[in-house]
């Protein structure tokens, strides 16, 4: 078991610690794996022939540094557009006889690959990863060459939208079976003072024979067993494992004592380790009972701080140590639930909410009163929420999946805003989807409608948790009246604003603003309040100023603080 992160360590003990596990995660496992990260040629055009570009045809390529972001060079900081970047490998000979897979952790936002002039595939979403399997198309004589588009024309929001290979590429090796996905559930029950667990494991076998494997589990200090299954060939298999242990012989996870344990799986066969797995994962329950959040049993009020993935450094490929430095600065305030980002989030970001008992709401980026995604049975947001749910679920930080945010008809007489048919069957059709794929977690959605002109039959009410709200008015006003339109289930704000907020140093919280904070702390059925935003971001959203970017932040966007951060710090500590 990981040792409890208390609150008595210091920081640097705790970054240590996450850095030494991250680590060892990859040096342990028995997956064969190369990073291609590191230095590719690169060629910015929208005009350019892919077919001159894979022959290299009167091409004068750059380079460029993956994972990253082309904006953050000067050379290319306004160009949207289709970035190539192209690179060559060789693949080890004993890998030969190996299922072979190219990974890549997200790619903003449409994908095209090639391998050796042939292409293999297209991803389209900007932060979820993918892969192809490129046994039978790679070279074991000589050398590959990857040539990947990557497309960032589709924004959605007021944040930037960052172009590029963003987070890491792998080459890997597997056996032809492999275990795709081990996913945890852990959920104590206080009736019957027992934890629950139940580990299903998904099996890929792409070779040509039916195999009879064995399955090794073990958590320590909680688990030990083993169990047989047969993976047909040229298929995957599902497998569960489910038992039982006293609540008195665990410890919950919870944001005060982010307890961690380890899960490690191996697959077998003919009592040799073809595949193995290794992920972290919590004991906690969180759930609504009423009007009210409970965490492990207890009712819960929570505050936190939206935080955009930017930095003009880095972009949204942003270095580990910001990440770390960002959440403690976040929880250092007295913040400890948010829906961080209108987007997936970063790996590495979740483990550091893991690590440190900070709450999460993902989403997928379908926002605002044009988002083409937002019509119902549709295969891309699916898709997207799908990969997001497969990639996070074992995370404990992660308490609910949000299905998009601010959806309303067009126009700009805001007292009549509602959703249209298709935006209010989309959400109800995610919501369904949701609970199909993920049953052990909320479901919400984030309205600016529920206080206008939405209405049961028009909002989608009935199969939300509970509600999410945005405001940037009024707040204590708009929380009524979307409670008495829709009462019974909580209401957390996901954000909040009025002002917002001004340039550094001197920009203050808006009187009105502090105001409403006060107000909100009397309503019973508010589960909590999180500010937009921790940091200032790029923008080319309307009302940007000249910089470029959105002052909106209690740090700008070197996290140098503004006075907002100290009366913010002030407030929290209140509630």
């Amino acid at each position: 078991m990981f040792t409890s992160l208390s609150k008595q360590k210091t920081l640097s003990f705790v970054f240590a610690v996450m850095m030494f596990g991250a680590k060892a995660q990859i040096k342990e496992t028995y997956n064969t794996q190369i990073s291609l990260n590191g230095t590719w040629k690169f060629y910015a055009s929208d005009l350019s022939p892919e077919s001159e570009l894979l022959q290299e045809q009167s091409i004068h390529w750059d380079t460029i540094q993956v994972p990253g972001n082309w904006d953050t060079r000067k050379r290319y900081a306004d160009f949207s557009g289709k970035g190539y970047y192209k690179r060559s490998f060789r693949i080890p000979k004993n890998w030969k006889g190996k299922q072979i897979r190219l990974q890549f952790d997200a790619v903003y936002e449409t994908a095209k690959v090639w391998l050796n002039g042939n292409l293999i595939g297209k991803h389209i979403g900007g932060y979820t990863p993918f892969e192809f399997n490129i046994t039978k198309n790679v070279s074991y004589s000589g050398e590959n060459t990857i040539m990947v588009m990557a497309d960032n024309t589709y924004k959605r929001g007021a944040w930037w939208a960052w172009g590029g290979i963003s987070r890491n590429v792998y080459l890997k090796a597997n056996h032809d079976v492999r275990i795709v996905h081990q996913h945890i559930t852990a959920i104590p029950d206080f009736k019957s003072d027992l934890v629950r667990f139940s580990i299903k494991y998904t099996l890929e076998n792409n070779g040509s024979q039916d195999l009879s494997l064995q399955i090794n589990t073990e958590i320590p200090e909680i688990y030990k067993g083993s169990k047989g299954v047969t993976a047909k060939k040229r298929t995957t298999t599902f497998s569960t494992i489910t038992f039982e242990k006293p609540l008195s012989a665990v410890k919950l996870w919870h944001y005060d004592s982010p307890n961690l344990y380890e899960l490690n799986s191996s697959l077998h066969t003919n009592k040799t380790i073809i595949d193995s797995a290794k992920d972290a994962f919590g004991i906690r329950k969180f759930e609504v009972k009423g009007e009210q959040f409970y965490l492990n049993n207890k009712a819960v009020r929570m505050n936190g701080l939206n935080r955009i993935h930017d930095h003009p450094d880095f972009g949204n490929t942003e270095p580990y140590s910001l990440l770390i430095s960002d959440m403690a600065d976040i929880k250092s305030l007295g913040a400890n639930f948010s829906r961080l980002m209108h987007a997936p989030l970063a790996k590495d970001l979740l483990r550091i909410c893991d690590s440190i008992g900070f709450l999460v709401v993902e989403e997928i980026p379908v926002w605002g009163d044009d988002d083409p995604q937002a019509f119902p049975n549709n295969p891309l947001t699916k898709k997207w929420m799908k990969e997001m749910v497969d990639r996070d679920y074992n995370h404990p930080s992660v308490v609910a999946w949000s299905v998009g945010n601010e959806l309303r008809n067009p126009g700009n007489d805001w007292k009549n805003k509602a959703l249209t048919t298709s935006q209010y069957l989309y959400v109800n059709d995610m919501l369904d989807y949701v609970k199909k794929i993920d049953s052990t977690r909320l479901k919400t959605y984030v309205t600016i409608t529920s206080y206008r002109k939405g209405e049961i039959g028009t909002e989608p009410y009935e199969k939300l948790d509970f509600i999410s709200m945005n405001s940037y008015g009024k707040a204590p006003d708009l929380v009524q009246k979307t409670h008495q339109k829709f009462p019974g289930k909580p209401i957390f704000i996901s954000e909040i604003g009025k002002g917002q907020i001004g340039p550094a140093p001197d920009a203050v919280l808006n009187n009105e603003l502090i105001s409403y904070l006060e107000a909100l702390k009397k309503f019973p059925y508010v589960s909590g309040v999180s500010l937009w935003s921790y940091n200032d971001y790029r923008s080319n959203y309307k009302g940007t100023p000249a910089s470029g970017f959105r002052e909106w932040g209690i740090v700008d966007e070197k996290r140098n603080r503004k006075k907002a951060y100290y009366q913010l710090k002030e407030i929290f500590s209140q509630w």
